[in-house]
């Protein structure tokens, strides 16, 4: 195990970095609190998407804050056949290992994706949901939607992919990008200028994720973040549903009608592309914040405000 310290606005937050077993999967643990809370980041990505919302908000302050990096991203580096199932494999043994019988999960894009899985698969050991931005492919428009018809090919590529690694073909070092740093360079960018798409040019090019992440592991990352989801009127956890105005990758209509079938859930709507984290980061961390907060404490739990926040019953 490796203990790092990292600033806060307080300067009194510890960030461990851990390792799950003796495999790739590594995680950040923040907190000692008496329950788990599971942050999980997006396709092409890593743990530290959810850096800036742990480090500026007081969930450490009450709760154990876990959050990988996927297995096959960032600090879990590998090389091999992902699905879905190892994923939530490795999410059910971070919690063992930490000796949590049930948690609130949530996840971004890919992850919001997992979180959900998840919660269909051991609905004992999820308290809650968390979904920012779930990739739905009825509701998917623009390249994802061609992408998804053409799902089917993803896999055999990635294994021929792996292939010419054991063969040798592949890079031995790639960077791990601290996208907390990045979300602020973004930002700065943004606040001289006034180009509306800066977020999309530094967060949506599939040739910048590349430099960071093994060929193999995005065509299967992309393969499974394409895969149907299960019915979702049989996820049976309490849900908070966070959603993009400018739905770049899905029709916010279509998402909603479809999302809408959740048995408990709130959804809220921001102003955003699909990047909440760079883009709306106060209004995530407060609406999470609040959605816990009343949810843990027993009350009713109702849109935090604004004219994009709607609950459904």
């Amino acid at each position: 195990m490796h203990r790092c310290r990292i600033r806060s606005y307080d300067d009194r937050m510890e960030q461990q970095i851990r390792r799950l077993g003796a495999g790739p999967v590594h995680y950040r643990r923040w907190g000692e609190g008496e329950r788990a809370l599971v942050l999980l980041h997006g396709l092409a990505s890593n743990g530290t998407r959810w850096s800036e919302l742990v480090r500026t908000s007081g969930l450490a302050q009450h709760w154990t804050v876990l959050v990988p990096d996927l297995r096959g991203y960032g600090l879990s580096l590998c090389r091999e056949i992902l699905r879905c199932e190892d994923w939530l494999d490795d999410l059910e043994a971070m919690l063992d290992q930490e000796g949590f019988t049930d948690c609130v999960v949530g996840g971004h894009c890919l992850g919001a994706n997992l979180a959900a899985r998840f919660a269909l698969r051991a609905p004992e050991r999820v308290r809650g949901l968390i979904l920012v931005e779930p990739l739905v492919v009825p509701a998917m428009t623009g390249p994802l939607a061609w992408l998804a018809r053409l799902r089917g090919l993803l896999e055999p590529l990635a294994r021929g992919v792996l292939a010419a690694n054991r063969l040798g073909l592949r890079r031995r070092r790639l960077p791990v990008l601290d996208l907390e740093e990045i979300d602020r360079g973004t930002r700065r960018k943004l606040a001289v200028g006034t180009d509306p798409g800066v977020f999309a040019r530094r967060y949506g090019s599939p040739l910048r994720d590349l430099h960071h992440v093994p060929l193999s592991i995005y065509l299967q990352g992309l393969a499974q973040t394409l895969r149907p989801m299960p019915p979702w009127n049989e996820v049976g956890s309490p849900s908070l549903v966070i959603l993009s105005f400018g739905s770049r990758f899905g029709e916010l209509g279509r998402l909603r009608r479809i999302l809408g079938v959740l048995p408990d859930h709130v959804i809220i709507v921001l102003e955003s592309e699909h990047w909440i984290h760079a883009e709306q980061p106060t209004a995530l961390r407060v609406h999470i914040e609040t959605w816990l907060g009343m949810r843990e404490a027993g009350r009713p739990v109702a849109p935090t405000a604004g004219p994009m926040a709607e609950e459904t019953p």
